[in-house]
This record gives C-alpha cells, sequence and structure tokens, in this order.
C-alpha cells in the first residue's frame, strides 16, 4: 500500500514538473514565437517573411493566431508573394510542442494565396544566398495533423511576359500530415470558372521542392458534375466528367471521360449523346493545355483530335486548335450537329480537317473555323424522292430508259472545304453516281443557309442519248456544242437559292 502511495506521488511530482517546465516555456515562447516562426519558415521556403500580428493563448492547448503572414523567395522581388496568408489559426497540446518534431493539432487559414514563379535560370541560383544542392526537401520541424485553407488560391506563373497565369481555386481544403517529408493527403473543392461548375478531388500533395516550387508533385482523382455547357454562345448540355491525374505543378498529365447526354448545336436543335475520353497535359509554363489525343464518340461515329487550348499571339483570351480526324463515321450523324432537319444523307463518312475556335463572345458556329477534305462514300439521299431522282439521273446519263433494275444507286461525294465567319467555301466538290459527275466550286452559308455553286455537269452518254423520242431528235443538234473533251456530254451548271429550296440551272 505504502509503495503504491510512493509510486503515486512520484507520478504527481513528475507531471506538475512536467506541467512547471511547460508552464515555463508557454509563459516565455509569446516574445520568442515570431523569431522562432519566421526562422523556420525562412529556411524550410528559403525566402524571406513577415509575420503582421501574432498571438498566443491558452494552456494546456495552446492556440496561435496571426494575421498578414507573407513570404517572399530569395531573388523573386519581380514576382508576387509565394505564400501571402490574410488570417492564420493554430492549435497544439503543450505535450506535442515539446517533442522534436513540434506536433501541431490543427492549422486553419484564410485568404492563403500562392504563387509558383518560374523556375530561375542556373546563374540566379548561383548568386542566391544559402543555396544548397538538394535542399529541396529538410527535415519538418512541425507537423500539423489536419490544415484547412478553404477559399486557397494557387496561381502558377508562366515564363514569358503577358501570358496568363495557371489558376486553380480551391472553394474547399483539407490537407492532414502536413509537414512530415512525405506526401500530404489532401481532398479539395475547385472551383471552374468555364463552364461554371464545382470539381471534387482527392489525392497527395508534396512534399514540397524549395528549390523547385513548380516541380512539387501531386497525385490525384477528380469528378465534376452537372456542368452547364450553355454558358459558350451558341451549344448547350450538361456535362459530367471523372478522371486521373499527376506530375508536378509545372506540367501535370490527365487521363478522364466526359459525358453529355443532351449536347446540343443551338442552331441544328439536335441532342446527341456525346462521350470523350481524352490525354491533357497542362503546362504551367505558359498555361496551355495539350490534348494528346482526345477520342469522342457520338451515334456509329467516332472522331479523334489532337492539339490544343493556348493563347495565341494575335488574340487575347485562349483558342481552341486541334487536328480532327474521323474515319469510319456516319454523315446522318455528323449532319445533326449542321441541320435541324433530319438528315438529308446517309452512308459512310470521312474528313480531315484543322479546326480552331478563337476566343470572344461570338456564336460557336460563327466563330468556328475549319479547313481540310472530306468523303462520302456509297452515301443515299434519306428522301425517297430525291434518290429517285439521282436514280433517274445515274439511267439516263448512262443512256438507259424504261428498263426495270434492280441496281441499287449511290453516291459518293468527297471535296475540300474552309470553313470562316459563319461561311463554307467548297473546292474541287465532285458528286458522282454511276454514269454521271459533278464538279463545283463555291458556297454555303451555315446561319443564312444561301448556296451558290457553279460547275459542270459530266455525262456519259451524249445529250441526245440522255431523252428518248422526239426530244432525243432536237436534242443532236446540241451534241457537238456540248460534247465532252473524251466523249460523252459536258455541261456548265449553277445551284442558288437556299438550303431549303435549291435553284438548279445552266450557267451560260
Amino acid at each position: 500500500m505504502r509503495k503504491g502511495r510512493i509510486l503515486w506521488l512520484a507520478a504527481a511530482i513528475a507531471l506538475l514538473a512536467a506541467l512547471g517546465i511547460a508552464a515555463y516555456k508557454y509563459f516565455r515562447v509569446e516574445p520568442r514565437l515570431r523569431a522562432e516562426m519566421i526562422r523556420v519558415i525562412e529556411r524550410d521556403f528559403d525566402g524571406t517573411a513577415e509575420v503582421g500580428e501574432l498571438r498566443i493563448s491558452g494552456f494546456p492547448v495552446i492556440s496561435v493566431t496571426g494575421r498578414k503572414l507573407v513570404l517572399r523567395r530569395h531573388n523573386d522581388e519581380e514576382f508576387p508573394p509565394l505564400v501571402s496568408i490574410d488570417e492564420f489559426r493554430a492549435t497544439a497540446g503543450i505535450l506535442g510542442i515539446l517533442r522534436s518534431p513540434r506536433r501541431i493539432d490543427h492549422v486553419s487559414l484564410k485568404g492563403l494565396q500562392i504563387h509558383v514563379p518560374p523556375d530561375r535560370e542556373e546563374d540566379d541560383k548561383k548568386d542566391r544566398p544559402d543555396s544548397k544542392e538538394g535542399n529541396g526537401l529538410k527535415k519538418a520541424a512541425f507537423v500539423v495533423q489536419t490544415v484547412e485553407a478553404d477559399g486557397t488560391v494557387l496561381r502558377i506563373l508562366p515564363k514569358k511576359v503577358g501570358k496568363q497565369p495557371l489558376v486553380f481555386e480551391l472553394y474547399k481544403l483539407k490537407l492532414k500530415e502536413a509537414g512530415t517529408g512525405q506526401p500530404m493527403k489532401y481532398e479539395a473543392v475547385l472551383k471552374n470558372a468555364t463552364p461554371p461548375g464545382l470539381i471534387d478531388t482527392e489525392g497527395e500533395f508534396g512534399p514540397w521542392d524549395t528549390e523547385h516550387p513548380g516541380n512539387t508533385r501531386t497525385i490525384g482523382e477528380y469528378t465534376f458534375k452537372k456542368a452547364d455547357l450553355s454558358v459558350f454562345k451558341g451549344i448547350s448540355g450538361i456535362l459530367s466528367s471523372e478522371g486521373k491525374f499527376g506530375g508536378v505543378l509545372r506540367r501535370l498529365e490527365a487521363d478522364g471521360t466526359t459525358d453529355t447526354p443532351d449536347f446540343t448545336i443551338t442552331r441544328a436543335g439536335n441532342a446527341v449523346h456525346l462521350r470523350t475520353r481524352f490525354h491533357a497535359i497542362i503546362d504551367g509554363t505558359d498555361g496551355d493545355t495539350l490534348l494528346q489525343p482526345v477520342t469522342a464518340r457520338f451515334g456509329r461515329s467516332e472522331i479523334v483530335c489532337r492539339g490544343g487550348v493556348y493563347e495565341k499571339e494575335e488574340t487575347k483570351g485562349k483558342s481552341v486548335v486541334l487536328d480532327v480526324d474521323m474515319k469510319q463515321g456516319r454523315i446522318e450523324d455528323v449532319l445533326k450537329f449542321a441541320v435541324r432537319a433530319p438528315a438529308p444523307m446517309v452512308g459512310p463518312a470521312s474528313f480531315k480537317v484543322k479546326m480552331e475556335i478563337p476566343p470572344g463572345d461570338q456564336e460557336v458556329v460563327q466563330k468556328l473555323r475549319l479547313k481540310g477534305s472530306f468523303q462520302l462514300a456509297r452515301s443515299e439521299f434519306s428522301d425517297p424522292q430525291v434518290q429517285e431522282k439521282i436514280e433517274s439521273l445515274s439511267l439516263k446519263s448512262r443512256g438507259e430508259h424504261d428498263e426495270e433494275t434492280d441496281e441499287r444507286i449511290v453516291t459518293n461525294l468527297r471535296g475540300n472545304f474552309e470553313l470562316r465567319d459563319g461561311t463554307a467555301r467548297f473546292s474541287q466538290l465532285s458528286f458522282s453516281v454511276p454514269g454521271a459527275q459533278i464538279r463545283l466550286d463555291g458556297h454555303y452559308g451555315l446561319v443564312s443557309e444561301d448556296l451558290e455553286f457553279k460547275g459542270k455537269l459530266f455525262m456519259q452518254e451524249k445529250l441526245s442519248k440522255t431523252q428518248t423520242g422526239f426530244k432525243s431528235a432536237l436534242l443532236k443538234v446540241l451534241d457537238p456544242f456540248f460534247k465532252g473533251e473524251k466523249a460523252g456530254t459536258e455541261l456548265p451548271i449553277k445551284i442558288t437559292g437556299t438550303r431549303q429550296s435549291p435553284k438548279f440551272g445552266l450557267n451560260w
């Protein structure tokens, strides 16, 4: 019994001694806390730190509050501060403070802004004070169990003057086990500017690279739901996306998918289920996003795009510039993006174009730029009356009349085109069916739907052979005037009017 009391008394004395030592250190720490904090921050982040206000209170749970903490890297005076914090608060138990490294239970930050500067040149590094090879990772002076920093803004500054920084707005941010020298776990909600929405993400970040902040590593997964595409003039739809990413702050690579069940070009008015799979490279050195590649699927068609989203020298804002390739698609799928009525043609289609969407407030259809070539092989017109006329043209061009046939007449169409300012200009446009070929040059207005084409109609037989009876006899007089270079018939033609009311005639 006496032995138990002695042990209890010894434990009590030890506890009181520990508390006394802790209290002694606690009551002397406030005058030195500012200097200690600045020393540790400057050592760990290779810069100069300033703290506007600092207070300590509480026992045995210590609370440290402060305002206006600013950290600048050495020789980076031309850039904004690496870190700036409007307000901060940290709590820790007295025993945790006495440990090495010191353990802090919780830190909350308000108004945290991080500016990751471009990499310095080697010469600048040599002149920087206290620079050491490989000092990117240091033994942690503090270990923080949890950091909450809602409203954080991370900006990665570009190398080129005049380029816009890459900005991440973190509506919510929570870090765990910060300062351990190992990657921190994080959970965050990012604000996406355009289209507006919130992106949920979680993963690992760090450890912080002091020598090259832009080389700090991060990995994670994300989900993005209910993004309203109608903020872009001329299109609509609700997009969702998910994927994963990794790399360093200066160069992140992402793999993901998007799903838009109701993607619509406003002027066409047809809802299309559009799905994509992409590999993207986000280059923080110039704010560009490279797409290598994007595979899009809609209907029975698939297209592959390679290019990027970047700021061109002659424009303000980012342009979408892509090489688009469709090898095995369907024309009826593509036409849903262009015309409101049911697709006038059905069949296999392929094209290869360069696409550019410059910045600006115009509708997508008006500012979209395309240049390339296309081919429709073995296609048919969906309107039976139009298809019947095409079949009649084919038969008459071969001099066949009143002959029943089960022959299936298909159309081949190919050409080059350039779309700019809402007008598509075609060159070397070739339309062919058995026995006849039409070659045209001209333009079509996507908004006005005006048609203006000129060219030639080539038929296999003489003009008189395309008719029968009295008409054939009359046309024999004209055969020499419309004789083709080799044989058959060559007629100058034109197509005018509108898409709904085209006018066909001879171009004298």
